[in-house]
């Protein structure tokens, strides 16, 4: 059996290696998914933006946001600032959304970019997007065109894309408030600036073109430009409303999102599996359960007690009292003059704390009981509760 166990871990360890080697030497393949992470360097991230900020908004300070903005934003700050939100979908809960146009309120700028936008969020602002039920545009071959109103910012011709955008566009805004900025290839309204107070929300339709892809291989004047709407101050940048938003951050989750990783744990719970399915068979007797022996403290302080409540022997009851009372005040406060002179009583109240009053009263019945041959119920309990308060009240 030991024999056969061995070549088992033998073969499991060549196929943990060979697996290791495989992962390790294979091509990795591209990340096409929207992630919108200014830290990823992947097709749909925004690392190649992060990088441009610098430049964009030249000697500010340029901040990362980690939480929800109902955690985040600080309402009551005096400084404007700039927030900027690049995601596919921007769905702030009513908290979040009261919190972020507040600081809007007060003067902040904030540029969304994303294909969806939440009801709470659109509807504070009046916003309604168009799409179609199934949009196709991603399949199909060709470049696209986006336009900016503005006659400085735009170009000839507009601004040219080697890839397809979805066709999301905004259908419904308020005029009065709100200002086309921008359009599409079908002349449909995808960016526009919404007053709000004392601040703007700048809201895009098209967030494929802040992604590292775009700005490398399709337009970053574009992208340069629809910023440039931002003042050039302190930037806050989202990192909390993403697609690939992690939640928790224990150490399985990092585990299970790393192929490498993931394919050695779940080998590892099939070595377990196998392990166990190969071992169950029991090699030893069974282990006898050994009781643990029982605390009988109580049981032998009822004995004691039901004795002494027979004999009914209060005298000799009282005297352990008054032994075990000047046993404590020995070993507790160092008192060896335990009498019921002043000096004594003085000492004692001083070193426990407790009130001369109360002192003098115990040590004249300590006196009193302590060489009494009868002691009633009524004294023997009397004695016992003014030590009970004795030891309540020292320090």
């Amino acid at each position: 059996m030991l024999k056969n166990s061995r070549i088992y871990l033998v073969g499991i360890i060549v196929l943990f290696a060979a697996l290791i080697a495989v992962q390790h030497y294979s091509p990795k393949p591209i990340d096409w998914s929207e992630n919108y992470n200014f830290n990823k360097k992947s097709p749909y991230g925004c690392w190649v933006l992060n990088d441009m900020l610098d430049t964009l908004f030249p000697k500010q300070s340029i901040m990362y946001n980690e939480e929800s903005f109902y955690s985040s934003i600080d309402t009551t700050s005096i400084e404007p600032l700039n927030l900027i939100v690049i995601t596919d979908k921007f769905d702030p809960d009513e908290y979040d959304t009261r919190a972020l146009l507040q600081s809007v309120l007060n003067g902040n700028d904030m540029l969304v970019s994303a294909s969806y936008f939440g009801s709470h969020f659109a509807n504070k602002l009046k916003v309604s997007l168009s799409r179609p039920g199934i949009d196709t545009s991603a399949f199909k071959s060709g470049d696209d065109i986006t336009y900016l109103e503005h006659s400085k910012l735009n170009k000839s011709g507009g601004f040219h894309f080697i890839r397809k955008m979805p066709m999301v566009s905004i259908s419904k805004y308020d005029s009065l408030q709100s200002q086309k900025l921008g359009t599409n290839r079908q002349g449909e309204t995808n960016f526009i600036g919404v007053k709000y107070g004392l601040g703007h929300v700048y809201i895009h339709t098209q967030p494929l073109v802040f992604t590292n892809y775009h700005l490398l291989y399709g337009n970053v004047e574009y992208a340069s430009k629809v910023l440039s709407y931002l003042p050039v101050r302190t930037t806050i940048c989202d990192h909390y409303y993403k697609p690939d938003r992690i939640i928790n951050q224990s150490p399985m989750r990092y585990i299970l999102s790393q192929a490498s990783l993931r394919s050695a744990y779940y080998l590892m719970l099939l070595t377990l599996i196998l392990y166990m399915l190969l071992e169950s068979k029991r090699r030893q007797r069974i282990i006898p359960v050994i009781k643990a022996h029982e605390n009988s403290s109580l049981q032998f302080l009822k004995t004691v007690g039901g004795l002494y409540f027979k004999q009914h022997n209060n005298a000799h009851l009282a005297r352990k009292k008054v032994i075990f009372f000047k046993e404590f005040l020995r070993e507790h406060y160092h008192l060896t003059q335990i009498s019921p002179t002043t000096e004594s009583i003085e000492a004692i109240a001083y070193k426990t704390g407790v009130p001369l009053k109360l002192v003098k009263q115990l040590m004249e019945m300590i006196n009193y009981y302590g060489s009494s041959e009868k002691v009633s119920d009524e004294g023997l309990m009397d004695l016992n509760r003014k030590m009970e308060i004795f030891y309540e009240q020292c320090l």
